[in-house]
């Protein structure tokens, strides 16, 4: 129902009331709009640029990481991640001197941001169990990783190879950024999501030749 329609009869076809009861119509549809928006500018799925931001504030996760990218410094050629001399006045490396930094921060897009949250909210959350991490793990990797446990104080996790990308990787092998017990030796492996390689009898499995194989992260 529109306020337009509440007009007493006096005023009904009166212009001046007309535009009013349109006014006031229109600025309470759109703040009513924008309150039901409220949770999905907050929602981690959903959320992008500076509420993306918002969120991280209030799990502890930075968009920044420090020293993640090597500097752009000068090197001679085949050096891993060197620069050439300047010729024109523009670019090349910068020198390097005793004590200077040889990484720099990185600003990570929303997609790296938002599984570096998940992260963060699973091991603020987690209690250790094999449960638990599973039902972590699926909230990170959208259903698409397993949890055996291995009975030797370590467990294996398995995880689909479309849900790895290499700043994943990263993740995962330098930050120590899944879920995990204290003290617990993980072991994290890629699965070909199509095609897999088995033996005889293993359900989808596909022969040589045809399957990929499986490999640790």
């Amino acid at each position: 129902m529109s306020y337009e329609s509440l007009l007493i009869w006096q005023y009904k076809g009166k212009p001046k009331a007309l535009a009013t009861a349109q006014l006031i119509d229109h600025y309470f549809s759109d703040t009513w709009q924008g309150l039901a928006d409220l949770p999905n500018a907050l929602h981690i799925e959903t959320a992008s640029g500076k509420n993306l931001d918002l969120v991280g504030q209030h799990v502890g996760q930075s968009r920044v990481l420090k020293g993640l990218a090597p500097r752009h410094l000068f090197g001679f050629e085949r050096a891993p991640g060197a620069q050439s001399l300047s010729r024109t006045g523009l670019g090349g490396g910068k020198w390097y001197r005793k004590g200077d930094v040889i990484t720099d921060s990185v600003v990570l897009d929303d997609d790296d941001f938002r599984f570096l949250i998940k992260c963060r909210i699973a091991k603020n959350h987690m209690t250790g169990t094999v449960p638990d991490i599973t039902r972590a793990l699926d909230f990170i990797f959208g259903g698409h990783a397993t949890v055996y446990d291995q009975y030797d104080m370590g467990f294996t996790v398995t995880i689909r190879s479309d849900q790895i990308t290499a700043f994943k990787r990263y993740a995962i092998q330098t930050l120590d950024i899944l879920p995990r017990p204290a003290g617990v030796n993980v072991k994290y492996v890629v699965l070909a999501n199509i095609t897999a390689f088995g033996f005889a009898g293993s359900p989808g499995a596909s022969a040589f030749n045809h399957g990929k194989f499986a490999r640790y992260l």
